[in-house]
């Protein structure tokens, strides 16, 4: 502790100082060089000409000696840029050493928020000189500045060789780098929170104390693809619904209901695999009939393929004639039953008695294993207050429940709930994500339907399994099609598959009671469910004080072409870390599902592990969708 407030105490006298903080990275050469020769921090126009000397500089072994052989090209060696404060007086000087009549120079270079140069200054030697001379120049920094550079530099004209050192760029006043006129995200009271290393998300509002400017959370939607299955056999029918969708080693199984016809033993649980999550076949099974043959992909008949939700049990003390499991009515009675499988197709109910009592169950209800509780987690149907509501228990072996209480929500709205499609987010499962069907009855939209009401999907999520914030706003929206438009149409699957690198599939349901009924699949940016976002209004995000383990921050994000992220680590006051400051911050801007970010081109925040920490993003036209303070190589 003793060694971190020392630490600091150096960093921030030395930030206070503002005039003598030099902002060049490696401005005596001393860090080497890069890959491709150049020195680390620097960038060179022309790569043929600089090379890096260690048999001593003006200070310390190392140096840059520049060739320039070409009358009428020059040579260009610029530090890496950083942010530049508005105003600030600017002051730039180089060390130079030169045998002949060259006459290198040292460069301001000031630029504005799309890169371009809207300002210089230089000031140049004259050679041979006498040694090791030193030139300096000054600069103030324009309104619309950015970011801001030093090099050092052949003019074109010049011809000969030079050796540079000790580069120098300190700033004095000037407004914070990049003012845009919202206001400072001020700190709340939120307590602390440990994430350690874990990836997290915007899906709710856990991290998020503060916003200003034109930042806000967004949500996003799936882009819809193709239709990966009509349910056009004699056993599947118009009224086929509740699919399950879930990544079984190299293949992807989907399970749904068929429903030939309105009674019970109309109804028969279907499978289908896919090697792609696109491309999908029925599995012939051949294990019950139907219409005088067993050429078929049902893999269950009966009251409980009305809606046999099937999933793979991760659970490592699952019995090998259990690695499968499902919920669906109770062949034994009136309730959720539970059924168990080695395979996935031949399934038996687990105990001769429903395993859950307590519920309505007329959808499609849920349970899966949550590594990170030890439970067995379900999730089903009742009704509460006028609406259908969703009510969840815990189990440690499956068949033995607790009391089932319902879910609570963040708003009062008394939405129906028809499914919930609640599920570990896969690459953050302290994370549940539903995307349940919301069913609005009193609304028809085709005249001339039997059936009243349409249907979307919409998406919560919880940290607890228990207290859920859910969207307002639609995920999934019904499209142009009037057939999506009558009841109980885009119903989401229950799971989630990544598709490609950077691609999530959903799936959804499209044309119930239609002759044409099927299943869609929409696609998803990796984390994409919700940004921290900010269109052409700049503004910041500021989180509540996060405990981390991790050696550096790595962001998901997008910009446009003209769009912006920075970043800062604070203490719990909100106070830059000095060193993690936004003017010392990376202008990011691109697309990258994994970026490191970097302060004065350096990733590492390993100090700061284990300690409260803000993290304060600015940003302008760009998405921030998902951070982690990941461990180290």
């Amino acid at each position: 502790m003793t060694c971190w407030l020392i630490c600091c105490t150096i960093m921030l006298t030395a930030l206070t100082a503002g005039a003598q903080e030099n902002l060049v990275r490696n401005p005596s050469f001393e860090e080497g060089a890069t890959n491709e020769g150049f020195p680390v921090g620097w960038t060179v126009r022309v790569p043929e000409g600089v090379e890096l000397r260690a048999d001593g500089g003006h200070s310390g072994e190392s140096y840059v000696h520049i060739v320039d052989r070409e009358a009428d090209a020059g040579q260009f060696v610029e530090s890496e840029r950083v942010a530049c404060r508005p105003g600030g007086s600017y002051t730039a000087s180089a060390w130079f050493r030169t045998s002949d009549a060259c006459r290198p120079g040292v460069y301001i270079n000031i630029y504005d928020r799309l890169g371009t140069r809207i300002h210089n200054v230089y000031e140049r030697a004259s050679g041979p000189t006498d040694g090791w001379v030193q030139v300096t120049v000054t600069a103030e920094a324009p309104i619309d500045a950015w970011e801001v550079s030093a090099a050092v530099y052949a003019y074109v004209g010049d011809v000969g060789d030079f050796d540079a050192d000790d580069v120098e760029l300190t700033v004095e006043g000037g407004e914070e780098p990049g003012s845009l006129g919202f206001e400072r995200a001020q700190p709340g009271d939120r307590e602390p929170v440990e994430i350690g290393d874990r990836l997290e998300l915007f899906v709710d509002s856990f991290l998020v104390d503060a916003m200003t400017g034109g930042v806000e959370r967004r949500l996003h939607h799936p882009v819809p693809r193709e239709v990966v299955l009509r349910c056009d056999r004699p056993w599947e029918g118009e009224t086929s619904a509740y699919i399950v969708v879930f990544q079984d080693g190299d293949r992807v199984r989907m399970y749904y209901r068929g429903s030939a016809g309105s009674g019970s033993d109309d109804q028969v649980c279907c499978l289908a695999e896919s090697p792609d999550g696109i491309n999908f076949e029925r599995v012939d099974v051949g294990q019950y009939e139907f219409d005088g043959s067993t050429d078929n992909n049902i893999v269950w008949r009966g009251r409980a393929a009305h809606n046999f939700t099937p999933f793979r049990d991760p659970n490592p003390d699952a019995p090998a004639d259990q690695l499968y499991k499902a919920v669906g009515y109770s062949e034994a009675g009136k309730g959720l039953g539970g059924f168990v499988s080695p395979d996935g197709i031949h399934w038996r109910e687990v105990v001769d008695e429903p395993i859950i009592t307590d519920g309505a169950f007329d959808s499609q209800n849920l349970v899966f294993w949550d590594a990170l509780r030890g439970l067995y987690v379900d999730f089903h149907r009742k009704g509460r207050a006028g609406v259908r509501d969703i009510m969840t228990c815990t189990s440690e072996d499956f068949v033995h429940w607790t009391a089932p209480v319902y879910v609570e929500y963040a708003d009062g709205r008394k939405e129906h709930m028809y499914t919930n499609g609640i599920i570990p987010y896969f690459r953050a499962p302290h994370i549940y994500i539903g995307l349940p069907a919301r069913f609005v009855p009193g609304r028809t939209k085709i005249e001339g339907r039997e059936d009243p009401g349409v249907s979307d999907g919409v998406l919560m999520s919880s940290r607890d399994g228990l207290h859920f914030e859910r969207w307002e706003e639609a995920f999934v929206r019904p499209g142009l099609d009037p057939e999506v438009w009558t009841d109980r149409n885009n119903y989401p699957a229950w799971g989630m598959i990544e598709t490609a690198p950077g691609e999530i599939s959903v799936y959804w349901t499209e044309h119930y009671r239609h002759p044409t009924m099927r299943v869609r699949r929409g696609t998803i940016r990796t984390d994409g469910f919700v940004s921290v976002h900010a269109g052409g209004e700049a503004g910041e995000m500021l989180t509540r004080p996060l405990i981390f383990s991790g050696d550096g921050l790595v962001v998901n994000y997008a910009t446009s072409a003209v769009g912006w992220l920075r970043f800062e680590l604070c203490d719990e006051t909100g106070e830059p870390i000095p060193g993690l400051s936004l003017f010392e911050s990376e202008v990011l801007f691109g697309n990258e599902l994994a970026h490191e970010v970097t302060w004065r081109g350096s990733p590492d925040v390993s100090a700061l592990a284990g300690r409260a920490v803000r993290l304060r993003v600015q940003l302008q036209d760009a998405d921030l969708y998902s951070i982690r303070f990941a461990p180290g190589d």
